[in-house]
């Protein structure tokens, strides 16, 4: 009988021995690849912060969102724009290397006014994506962006800009008309409104960046010198479900002299929300 209850106790002992191990190990393993915790290495399709991307090892692909501030010898993404004319980066900055700028659609820039500080930079945030090194970006892809020539003299241009985009996000919509021919371009709107987006699933409107909005009344000419540029950009929360969509966008100006205007195209394509 006694050796039978020295048996049970020293099998109770290696229990608790055992369960000690399992918890100690459980505490000091850190989450696996897959665990809640941070991962060895980013998601490639993941979209960082400025401040994730600084923290991140050399020689990772990145994917960065951010606000894009272009000054004479310096491009950074920035965390947050700050109050001025031109903006100025504000909060942490990530400098990149290998942006072309003319790849961007709908930017800001005050070139062609000596009378202020030299600056690009974007209304909006954009995902940028590259390589990692030494606390500098090396910009190896950019925004989608779709165009249209069919209006002679004129190309316009759309890029949906915050992809990728989920439920629910807000959103920006950038475009830009250039002025391709050898005279002035004459765009012509009827209203306050600059342009519109849509998003239709299996045949029924599901979102348009105009429903609700009101717009100030009265005819608006803006001329384009040769070479120039307008940019117009849209932003909104978009309340849809998860799923792919058709887009279409667009200008909502006439184009040409009096009497012979025509509408700028809209542009199609699809969009994945997820």
């Amino acid at each position: 009988m006694r050796r039978r209850t020295v048996v049970l106790a020293v099998a109770a002992c290696l229990l608790v021995v055992a369960a000690v191990v399992v918890v100690v190990l459980v505490l000091t393993s850190g989450p696996s690849d897959g665990g809640s915790g941070t991962p060895t290495g980013p998601d490639s399709s993941a979209v960082l912060t400025v401040e994730q991307a600084l923290a991140a090892e050399d020689g990772q692909e990145l994917n960065v969102r951010g606000s894009l501030v272009a000054t004479a010898g310096r491009t950074v993404l920035a965390s947050a724009l700050a109050e001025s004319y031109p903006p100025q980066a504000g909060g942490a900055t990530l400098p990149l290397e290998g942006l072309d700028l003319t790849a961007l659609v709908g930017l800001s820039t005050t070139a062609g006014q000596p009378e202020l500080a030299e600056a690009t930079w974007t209304d909006y945030w954009l995902a940028l994506k590259g390589v990692i090194n030494g606390g500098i970006l090396d910009v190896s892809g950019t925004p989608r962006v779709l165009e249209d020539t069919s209006v002679q003299g004129v190309r316009l241009r759309f890029s949906p800009v915050s992809e990728p985009i989920g439920s629910g996000d807000q959103v920006w919509w950038a475009f830009d008309v250039t002025n391709t021919a050898q005279a002035p371009v004459q765009l012509v709107f009827s209203d306050g409104q600059r342009g519109d987006v849509t998003l239709i699933q299996g045949d029924v409107g599901k979102y348009a960046w105009s429903d609700g909005k009101s717009f100030t009344q009265g005819v608006e000419t803006v001329t384009l010198e040769q070479g120039k540029s307008l940019s117009v950009v849209l932003n909104d929360t978009l309340n849809v479900l998860a799923g792919d969509y058709v887009v279409t966008a667009w200008v909502t100006a006439m184009v040409g002299p009096s009497g012979s205007e025509v509408p700028l195209p809209g542009i199609t394509s699809t969009l994945t929300v997820y």
